[in-house]
């Protein structure tokens, strides 16, 4: 593990650090390197990273879209001034922006670079021009890259045809389990409060309310099942939330889907809930999925990318090709019907789990380090 280094985090926006990197800041800080962090400002996080984790926060009021180019320019001089005054070890970028910055600046100062892609913003079944114009910028950036980091097999499988200096594969970004403990609550309250009872067969999924997470397919699948003891309901704003209230009126199920919006007890609503499910089009490797294999609930989901590395079909849950119009509603018949084989894919799935702890991913991380840096 690499020691008496200076490494700069590098991402588009505050949050990804706050939610995700901290574990990997501090583990590379206990092997006695210096973290610093640069980022846009979006929110709450940059003070807090600052105040709470006392880290070094540089501003670089990066666009999360690559078309606004004054903007990513302004930042991207900023972020070579800090580049070249740091005197960086190694550069840790994030994000497609964050990612792209951070191979060009790295270059440019003689700075080695790992990228870490949480997903690629090309992949099977995207619109073509997704995959014209992403897989081109990926394509030009890897032979800036010392080290490619993917977390799923069909983007690790995509990278390995680019031409950066090492391509890895990893098990996601990693999961803590100590974020899982519950909120202390009386299940009978949470149940009364979502309108459940204990005979109901309770289907969660977790996510904003957007096209991609494509919610509408399972509100349209619980509104045909003759059984009216499935409820699905949904933790998440967005976009779409207007949308999903007109359709669950149009079809008389707003006994049987609840959008509850926001909420801050997912970890309990989780524990009072029976199968979950993912009807993404795109996905990295979803975290809310791991969250859901940890509490034990078998999984339902769409057969693509990153998903695949989490569920194997019949094992822990059920796959659902998205070109089959009725793969969702027969999916759903199937463990709504069969107790036994909820609690069966529930139990592989805490197993399943344990491979992605934060742990793990920490330990496959010191190799790359220690690779890329000499």
């Amino acid at each position: 593990m690499i020691n008496g280094k200076k490494v700069l985090f590098l991402t588009t926006t505050d949050n990804m650090i706050w939610q995700f990197l901290l574990p990997h800041i501090k583990h590379l800080q206990d092997a006695g390197n210096t973290v610093e962090c640069a980022c846009a400002k979006t929110g709450f996080w940059f003070d807090e990273l600052k105040q709470k984790h006392d880290l070094v926060m540089h501003e670089t009021s990066f666009s999360r879209s690559p078309y606004k180019f004054l903007q990513n320019k302004r930042a991207f001089k900023k972020l070579k001034d800090i580049v070249q005054n740091g005197k960086f070890d190694l550069i840790h970028c994030h994000q497609p922006v964050g990612g792209v910055m951070g191979r060009r600046v790295g270059a440019k100062c003689g700075v080695p670079v790992l990228y870490i892609a949480h997903g690629f913003h090309f992949f099977k079944g995207a619109p073509l021009h997704y995959n014209l114009i992403y897989k081109t910028i990926e394509k030009r950036y890897a032979k800036k890259t010392d080290a490619l980091v993917t977390m799923n097999e069909e983007d690790f499988v995509a990278a390995k045809k680019f031409k950066a200096k090492r391509v890895y594969k990893i098990n996601g970004i990693g999961f803590e389990p100590t974020k899982m403990s519950a909120i202390p609550y009386d299940k009978k309250e949470l149940q009364t409060e979502l309108g459940l009872s204990d005979d109901d067969v309770v289907l969660i999924s977790v996510g904003e309310l957007n096209k991609n997470k494509n919610h509408k397919v399972v509100i349209e699948a619980v509104a045909k099942l003759e059984a009216k003891n499935v409820k699905y309901i949904v933790c998440g704003q967005g976009p779409r939330l207007e949308e999903y209230k007109t359709l669950i009126k149009e079809l008389g199920a707003y006994d049987r889907v609840k959008l509850l919006g926001y909420r801050k007890d997912v970890r309990n609503i989780l524990k009072i809930s029976d199968v979950f499910i993912m009807p993404s089009f795109r996905e990295g490797l979803p975290m809310s999925m791991m969250e859901a294999m940890y509490e034990g609930l078998p999984i339902i989901t769409s057969s693509i990318r990153g998903c695949v590395d989490l569920v194997a079909d019949n094992d822990n849950g059920l796959l659902v090709d998205l070109k089959d119009k009725d793969g969702f509603l027969r999916a759903i018949k199937k463990l709504a019907d069969d107790k036994e084989l909820r609690t069966m894919m529930g139990k592989r799935n805490k197993e399943i789990i344990k491979e992605f702890y934060i742990e793990e991913v920490l330990k496959q991380m010191e190799n790359i380090y220690d690779e890329t840096i000499k």
